[in-house]
């Protein structure tokens, strides 16, 4: 719950409703208390004031002694419920009144000496001695209602005009939210959509300008990636003739060299296809159940430096591109046994899975990454100069097709490293990656 607060505390219209649920809590509990105040009226300045005089006119009419029909009819007139005792009298109006005695009574301030108060929850008691009888008014609290119905209808009023307020700011800031959602997908490669918004305001300009800005930078990568392609598509051609050619030279050192490199230009020039075309949202997949145990295993068989591989893999049926899977497992394999130490050139490769996920990790006793160069290793063409110098081989283009791979089945690869102590490559994909 914490994290999750603390996630959506960056949210702008979050905080926004944070502040105005505060807001409306501090104000209800301001109106609150000024209204109980308010509804719990100050007995010597509110209720004495009106009633004191009244009540002793009320006594006169009850007589002495006291006309119990006439004080009946009178409770039953007015907003008060009388009981009398005294003198061989103990008569209430309404069986809630208990004996006077039940009551704690307080002798009300000056000039109403004869008058004692008393009240229990919302009801005030008056009591009065005279001529040897006790007179108890409980008093009704009916005279107060239309004061307490204009606080509600206040509180409400100042409740729906902060409601109205919030709604009105959060369509306001409601292009925030869009535009937060845009630049997170910008950041992770989805140019596909823009930000729709209504209003012609500064949010609105806003809008349109990373509308414009995302438009800009999709046109750019799609003519890099067309350059890209195009380029290699125009290379395969004299490649293949210059290696025909060569192919016909007399057998020498010279001659195998330059086939050699053609051979390393053809892999650039096959990987730079393969990684634009895996680049794409709509990246054909040719999947099929696969037993990557078998797949892994067929693998290791075929790469020339088998013998320093060690395994421990656990039998998993997978849903893959099978050719895919294969490029994936060996470029992985060449990485961990190019950077690896000669006389610690052992590379480890596991395959577990549990309920969620496939997990296939590839570690080697290599030279490591240094800590901010991780995050570039998958980028295309990027060799850290602390690892991946020219003489290794490679391009920089084996991690960037394998995160292509991972992502285009639905996984995620992560790196751990520490220069040193060699590399770890763990990828995960999930079990139902439909």
């Amino acid at each position: 719950m914490w994290s999750y607060l603390q996630t959506r505390w960056q949210s702008l219209v979050f905080r926004l409703l944070f502040y105005f649920l505060i807001s409306m809590l501090a104000l209800a509990v301001i109106l609150a208390g000024s209204f109980a105040k308010r509804l719990k009226p100050h007995v010597q300045h509110e209720i004495l004031p009106n009633v004191e005089r009244y009540i002793e006119y009320l006594i006169d009419d009850i007589g002495d002694p006291p006309n119990l029909p006439i004080a009946q009819q009178l409770a039953d007139q007015l907003p008060f419920e009388i009981r009398i005792e005294g003198r061989g009298v103990d008569w209430t109006s309404s069986p809630k009144l208990k004996a006077i005695a039940g009551y704690e009574f307080e002798p009300a301030p000056h000039p109403y000496d004869n008058v004692y108060l008393s009240h229990h929850r919302r009801d005030q008691y008056l009591l009065i001695q005279k001529q040897g009888y006790q007179y108890l008014f409980a008093v009704d609290n009916s005279f107060r209602r239309g004061s307490e119905r204009r606080h509600w209808v206040l509180f409400l009023l100042l409740g729906s005009i902060l409601l109205v307020l919030y709604l009105l700011i959060r369509r306001m800031f409601r292009p925030i939210e869009a535009m937060s959602t845009q630049v997170r997908k910008i950041g992770e490669g989805d140019l596909r959509q823009d930000i729709l918004t209504e209003g012609k305001g500064e949010l609105g300009m806003l809008a349109a300008g990373i509308n414009r800005m995302s438009g800009q930078i999709k046109a750019m990568l799609e003519s890099k990636s067309a350059l890209l392609l195009a380029i290699s598509h125009e290379l395969r051609s004299p490649i293949t003739r210059m290696r025909v050619n060569l192919e016909l030279l007399e057998e020498s050192e010279i001659q195998q060299k330059l086939i050699d490199d053609i051979r390393e230009m053809e892999t650039l020039i096959a990987s730079i296809l393969e990684s634009e075309k895996l680049n794409t949202s709509h990246a054909p997949l040719m999947l099929s159940r696969c037993e990557l145990l078998g797949l892994v295993e067929e693998v290791i068989e075929a790469h020339p430096g088998r013998n320093r591989i060690i395994s421990r893999l656990s039998p998993v049926e997978l849903e893959v591109d099978r050719l895919r899977m294969k490029l994936l497992i060996k470029n992985l394999i060449d990485n961990a046994c190019h950077y690896s130490i000669e006389d610690q050139g052992e590379v480890e490769i596991s395959l577990s899975h549990d309920q969620e996920s496939v997990s296939i990790e590839v570690r080697d006793r290599g030279v490591g990454i240094k800590t901010e160069d991780i995050s570039r290793v998958t980028e295309p063409f990027y060799r850290p100069d602390s690892s991946r110098q020219r003489n290794t081989g490679g391009y920089g283009l084996g991690l960037y097709l394998c995160k292509l791979i991972v992502e285009a089945h639905g996984g995620q690869i992560v790196i751990e490293s520490e220069p040193g102590n060699g590399t770890k490559v763990i990828v995960k994909l999930p079990l139902d990656n439909s």
